[in-house]
């Protein structure tokens, strides 16, 4: 007995609307993961610029500098009345 592969489907509006939604998710996704590998080469490349500029420092710099960075505290969100 042969197993059909490709069922047609038969109420062609409803083919065609789930075609195009599966469409238009598979094209969010491309966009998505293009902007998400963009950031991430962004995001490395102001790091080993960061790294690579701190290289250049004598080791007693670099730390004195690292210790005269201000960490900034988040503040408590404000109740609301």
């Amino acid at each position: 007995m042969d197993a059909d592969m490709y069922l047609p489907c038969q109420p062609y509006w409803l083919c065609r609307s789930l075609m195009l939604t599966f469409y238009v998710v598979v094209a969010c996704v491309v966009v998505w993961m293009i902007i998400l590998v963009i950031r991430e080469y962004i995001r490395i490349k102001n790091r080993t610029k960061y790294v690579q500029e701190r290289r250049k420092l004598h080791y007693k710099e670099r730390h004195r500098l690292k210790s005269e960075r201000v960490i900034k505290r988040s503040r408590r969100p404000r109740r609301r009345r």
